[in-house]
């Protein structure tokens, strides 16, 4: 695992109160996602992760942090790499019959305190100078932890990031009405989900101010991307918060001319209707 730069914890487990400042600092000195694409998640690390969780009944996540920050990991690669893993254990343990379902639901929870708690700690040392991005969690779908994560790797890159899970059509167009997104993430894991996706990017694609919102379609469903695309009428599939970044960028890149072309295109009309036109 690589060296992130925190010193060795003193006498076993930190004080919580020297965690939250040496959390922040670590916080601090984080690059973009797109930086931290190559780390990879330790099993030995992982292995410990997974022990402590399943330690006590009730944990706060604070000590699941200086746990790992003992080990020198960062509390982002706590939330963005460890926790996903954990989750991807939890249920491969419960599918082999090894980890009872109170015991994956238990974990699930303490895992979403991590991913809120390391956002709490975001939120003191990073402000937000880029893009918003809206992440929705279509209807049917069970699981809301990788849409959490997602957000806060969004907002890890400089995005401002809101998640609602499963918003009715009224909601959603209250929440656009008051907001501007530039990116919106529709998240579907199953085919029963697919439906309220459709749904979702329909509403979205209605209520965008001048159709300059990118509107993205993912997640673990077992639908090819071109079929997931056409179904859906989203700008991009993404199937890995890895290419997240490099899909909005071409989304943006592709809706500049066009943008462009319209302006063009209303400044002839203009002028036409003002009788400079030839």
């Amino acid at each position: 695992m690589r060296d992130n730069g925190i010193p060795e914890a003193q006498d076993g487990l930190i004080g919580l109160d020297w965690f939250a400042g040496l959390a922040k600092e670590a916080l601090g000195r984080l690059v973009s996602v797109r930086d931290q694409e190559c780390a990879v998640v330790g099993q030995d690390h992982l292995d410990h992760f997974l022990r402590v969780l399943r330690e006590a009944r009730s944990i706060d996540p604070a000590v699941l942090l200086a746990e790992m920050i003992a080990r020198q990991i960062d509390p982002a690669a706590v939330a963005c790499l460890y926790v996903p893993a954990a989750a991807r254990a939890l249920g491969a343990g419960w599918a082999a019959d090894d980890v009872s379902f109170i015991d994956v639901t238990l974990g699930t929870e303490k895992l979403h305190a991590v991913v809120r708690r390391v956002d709490e700690l975001l939120a003191e040392v990073r402000p937000v100078t880029g893009p918003s991005a809206l992440v929705l969690v279509a209807e049917a779908d069970q699981h809301t932890l990788g849409a959490m994560v997602l957000a806060l790797e969004l907002r890890l890159a400089g995005f401002s990031a809101m998640v609602r899970v499963a918003p009715m059509p009224r909601d959603l167009t209250q929440l656009l009405s008051a907001n501007r997104f530039d990116l919106a993430v529709v998240s579907v894991g199953c085919t029963a989900a697919l439906d309220s996706a459709v749904g979702l990017v329909r509403t979205l694609r209605l209520l965008s101010r001048k159709d300059e919102m990118c509107i993205l379609v993912g997640g673990a469903i077992p639908v090819e991307d071109a079929l997931l695309l056409k179904e859906t009428g989203a700008d991009r599939v993404v199937r890995h918060v890895s290419a997240l970044m490099s899909e909005y960028d071409a989304c943006r890149d592709g809706r500049q001319p066009d943008r462009d072309r319209k302006r063009s295109q209303g400044s002839i009309v203009q002028a036409l209707l003002k009788g400079d036109g030839s």
